[in-house]
């Protein structure tokens, strides 16, 4: 039982996480990098940002940067990076049901000791406009003793001062 609940945790804390392999990024895990607009769509792009549509690429793109950066600093024990990219008014909810605010994930996060690797694919963009973004994709989790977890996350961002920020996660156990 502590096993399992040492797993949830760990991946509610992964939960913060990107669409790469933990040392770089993983190619089947970034489907926007292929979909950046290339040199000569650049004014099709101004264009959408002054009628307030948003760019789907380029925003999943910086959304997946800020999910690798989170997850990376999650698994460093990195509070600061993610006390920055969280919302105040953050809530997140595990695989177990349990849920935790902001101030929750910053108290329990600790320098991970069991992840061997972890990964993300299957991102997409589910919705978007200039201030929110809905983002969801699958996390894989490797132990150092081999197991292998699977969970669909879903993430919620809001646009604050400027800066993309997660203010709600939703994650689910795959079988």
């Amino acid at each position: 039982m502590k096993s399992i609940l040492a797993i949830t945790l760990l991946i509610a804390t992964l939960s913060l996480c990107n669409l790469a392999d933990k040392s770089k990024p993983a190619a089947e895990s970034t489907p926007a990098n292929n979909a950046r607009p290339a040199a000569d769509s650049a004014p099709a792009t101004a264009s959408k940002a002054q009628h307030g549509e948003v760019d789907r690429a380029a925003l999943t793109v910086e959304l997946m940067k800020i999910e690798y950066d989170l997850t990376t600093a999650s698994f460093n024990g990195d509070v600061s990076t993610l006390a920055a990219g969280l919302a105040d008014d953050y809530s997140g909810t595990s695989v177990d049901g349990s849920t935790q605010n902001k101030n929750q994930v910053l108290s329990t996060t600790k320098p991970d000791k069991t992840t061997k690797e972890w990964k993300i694919t299957d991102g997409q963009l589910v919705s978007a406009s200039e201030d929110t973004a809905v983002l969801n994709y699958i996390q894989h989790e490797t132990l150092k003793n081999g197991r292998t977890y699977r969970a669909r996350v879903t993430d919620t961002f809001v646009k604050r001062n400027g800066k993309w920020l997660i203010k709600s996660e939703q994650q689910t156990l795959l079988k």
